[in-house]
């Protein structure tokens, strides 16, 4: 038997990195929820407000209610009723809901996908909502906008001893000649 190491407990989340368009931008303000949100979409996700998630059942447009309600019966199906309790608990109490939940018809999967700027960072409160998220088998990601002269595209970013490994990185044309 042998001996843990601390290392062995942290808390790796998934973290993805997309370039940012090139133009100049008259406002930095939601530009990542924005251009993430557009992004999902082609790729075929379907994306729900994770932040609005308790609020459905109030005075809203009959619309929103009717997305929130299929939100509702996809998560009852594939989780339980129990978990949909649990993600409106953590919508209203704990304001650390990751930006985005989004579902893919095709392989009738869910993830749960915080928005950030490449400068930004995760607050505590969206740290201890994506480590409970996690705690109930929830995929969670982190969905980085950055710089377009950023090489990494995909990592596992270490939460509680902020190490980052390296999953994925661009090619260059000299490394794509080794090949």
């Amino acid at each position: 038997m042998r001996q843990t190491k601390i290392e062995e407990f942290g808390f790796t989340v998934k973290t993805v990195y997309v370039p940012m368009r090139n133009y100049p931008y008259q406002s930095r303000h939601g530009l990542s929820e924005v251009q993430l949100k557009r992004r999902l979409e082609k790729q075929g996700w379907k994306v729900w407000r994770g932040g609005f998630i308790h609020a459905f059942t109030g005075d809203v447009y009959a619309s929103v209610k009717k997305r929130y309600m299929l939100l509702e019966g996809l998560l009852k199906e594939a989780f339980g009723p129990p978990t949909w309790e649990t993600l409106a608990y953590l919508s209203a109490v704990h304001h650390g809901m990751p930006d985005y939940i989004c579902y893919h018809p095709a392989s009738k999967q869910f993830k749960f996908v915080e928005c950030k700027l490449g400068h930004e960072q995760l607050s505590p409160r969206q740290i201890l909502t994506i480590q409970k998220l996690r705690q109930l088998g929830l995929d969670t990601e982190v969905h980085k906008l950055v710089e377009p002269c950023t090489k990494t595209r995909e990592a596992n970013v270490d939460l509680i001893f902020k190490k980052k490994e390296v999953v994925e990185k661009e090619l260059t044309i000299r490394a794509f000649r080794k090949r």
